[in-house]
């Protein structure tokens, strides 16, 4: 009986040999055989091997300093325990008294060095089996004496005590009828269990809708039928939740459930009999509709979807509303997998939650420029680690006067990116959003912020009797919600010798909504080093007017939205003024962005804004031009 491969690889061989060269040879090839190996470099350790741990085969070589290879096979077969141990004798003499020795002293095999690795392995093989059939026929024979002898002890009971035996058949069949019933319950037992895990695999446990795998099911059968007919389709809604999470993490996760299971009940209530209602994940749910005749009663159906789920739900002593996104998919024969439509729903959900109508139908472009997102994200990651980004340093300058080289007092950090390729810069409009999204833009933060840290320290040093000039870099929200972000920014300043006097870290409104609290702290932490902090497109998010007197700032930075439109739009000049008026108030530094005119530079020197910054002074420059622009000055 052949070995199977899962008994091969289980069996366990040792290898001795005193060349190590030849144990790795062995070794390697009979652990890609599937075996497992071990090694021992002399007799001796051998022994002590193979009663540490009894091998299925012994690979053993003749000739070696101390216990020669007879000594170890007659050990071995002077033991009970490791007798029948099959032994495969390994040799450079190819004489037949060496190898009638060999099999004289309990040797199963004889193989001639050098030797060839298939040959090994063919022996191996048939040792293991040969082993393996002596150990079967064994056991067989002990079986059969053990039957033999049962047999004649029966037999003699039988002529002894015919009536004994039949009361205890009787017994038996009575036990054995009890065993079945027995086991009938367990059957059907186990088939109630195995249902209820079907039905624990199939559906979801909290709303009892199906889940994602029924629905795959359910997609793979929608997407066959429309293969064959090009005139019926049907379509797959995607819903979540706005307001699910702030709920749930507010009220705690058991009145969290139970709006999911309002909210699962208001859809089934709305949508029609013939649909498929899944739950998908957390505040996620899709409707399939099978055979539309036509697209027109989606729109409605969405409609009613979404108002039905606005009336208020009460949660034990709240009320909460929710509102729903909800993106759309028609699944006609251009669908050959149904992962696919799943894939395209969710694409056309995201654009829903985008959307002030809260829906979308999914347009073939969504995954082109989903596709395009990834794979410009996947370049900017690489960008990072390959080091292929640079800092441009745009001036800031004192508003003294409106001509073009008015002073420069600092410069604003801004990252700039020429992809692999191509011969121009990318706008930061099209990757920092990207950037934003993911965790790519803790990364681009901290290196930009080392990088200006250490561009700092070099002007210095090139420098030290000159001033150097502040540079005002940017940080997300996400930074300033990181728990260690006051400490990664001082070991930057401790590892580059960077003064926080030369730096303004620009942040926006947005810091200002959820809780506040701990960001408010670390930006005092930053301010109390010497760290100046300036609200970046100031008026244009979040603007409250409590919270800026709270918030430890130093400067207001317009939005260049503003600065655009001041000379068309007098409203838009009120605002401006507003904005400078109020910094006054409250001793804050104004820096305008985006001028691109002497006439807004005069504007802005009239209503007394502080500094300025855009193309009429000077585009963003490398760190070259930006120092030598500054000594001109």
């Amino acid at each position: 009986m052949p070995l199977r491969h899962q008994e091969r690889s289980s069996s366990k061989i040792l290898i001795v040999d005193d060349l190590p060269s030849n144990l790795q040879l062995l070794s390697t090839a009979l652990v890609e055989a599937g075996y497992s190996v071990r090694n021992a470099i002399s007799g001796s350790l051998a022994i002590m091997e193979v009663a540490t741990e009894r091998p299925d085969l012994i690979l053993l070589d003749i000739k070696m300093p101390g216990l020669d290879g007879f000594s170890v096979c007659r050990h071995l077969h002077n033991d009970v325990m490791t007798a029948d141990i099959p032994i495969i004798f390994m040799s450079a003499l190819d004489d037949v008294p060496e190898k009638l020795k060999a099999f004289s002293v309990g040797g199963a095999d004889y193989i001639t060095k050098p030797f060839q690795i298939p040959e090994v392995l063919v022996r191996i093989k048939h040792q293991l089996e040969l082993q393996h059939l002596r150990q079967t026929l064994k056991a067989q024979n002990q079986k059969l004496r053990i039957i033999l002898q049962q047999y004649e002890i029966a037999e003699t009971q039988i002529y002894q005590n015919n009536q004994e035996l039949e009361q205890r058949v009787l017994e038996r069949t009575k036990e054995l009828n009890e065993t079945n019933q027995a086991l009938q319950q367990e059957i059907y037992e186990r088939q109630q269990a195995q249902a209820q895990l079907m039905h624990l695999a199939m559906y979801d446990s909290l709303t009892g809708l199906p889940n994602r795998t029924l629905l795959l099911k359910h997609l793979e059968e929608t997407v066959q039928a429309s293969q064959l007919s090009v005139y019926e389709s049907s379509a797959l809604l995607m819903l979540s939740c706005d307001r699910f999470k702030d709920i749930n993490d507010t009220l705690g996760h058991q009145q969290g459930d139970q709006l999911l299971i309002d909210i699962a009940n208001r859809i089934t209530a709305v949508v029609p009999d013939n649909s498929f209602t899944v739950r998908l994940a957390d505040d996620k749910f899709a409707i399939l509709l099978p055979k539309l005749p036509d697209t027109a009663g989606i729109a409605p159906l969405v409609k009613r979807l979404q108002q039905g789920l606005t009336v208020p739900i009460k949660l034990g002593t709240y009320e909460v509303t929710v509102s729903a996104n909800i993106g759309i998919v028609l699944v006609d024969s251009s669908y050959a997998q149904a992962e696919h439509v799943l894939r395209d729903a969710s694409l056309a959900l995201i654009q829903a939650q985008q959307k002030p109508q809260g829906w979308r139908i999914f347009q073939p472009e969504m995954h082109q420029q989903a596709l395009q997102r990834l794979t410009l994200e996947g370049k900017l990651r690489q960008a990072l680690r390959q080091q292929q980004l640079q800092v441009f340093y745009q001036p800031i300058v004192a508003l003294t006067c409106a001509a073009a080289t008015a002073p420069i007092v600092g410069y604003e950090a801004l990252v700039r990116w020429q992809p692999e390729g191509t011969s121009d810069f990318m706008s930061p409009a099209d990757f920092i959003p990207l950037a934003e999204e993911s965790d790519l833009i803790l990364q681009l933060g901290n290196w930009t912020f080392r990088t200006v840290c250490e561009q700092l320290s070099q002007w210095h040093q090139a420098y030290p009797s000159k001033p150097v000039p502040f540079v005002s870099v940017n940080f997300s929200v996400r930074h300033l919600q990181g728990e260690h972000f006051a400490q990664q920014i001082y070991t930057v300043l401790q590892q580059t010798q960077a003064q926080p006097a030369w730096l303004k870290f620009e942040i926006t409104e947005t810091l200002l909504i959820g809780d506040a609290q701990p960001v408010l702290e670390t930006l005092a932490q930053l301010r109390r080093w010497g760290i100046q902090i300036s609200i970046d497109d100031f008026g244009t998010g979040y603007s409250s007017l409590s919270y800026l007197k709270q918030l430890p700032v130093d400067t207001l930075k317009i939005d260049r939205a503003f600065i655009k439109d001041i000379k068309s739009d007098a409203d838009t000049l009120k605002i401006v003024e507003a904005i400078v008026q109020l910094a006054q108030v409250l001793k804050l530094d104004v820096v305008a962005e985006g001028i691109e005119t002497e006439w807004q530079a005069q504007q802005l020197v009239k209503l007394g804004c502080t500094y300025g910054q855009g193309y009429w002074f000077a585009p963003p420059l490398d760190s070259e031009a930006a120092w030598e622009l500054l000594e001109k000055f």
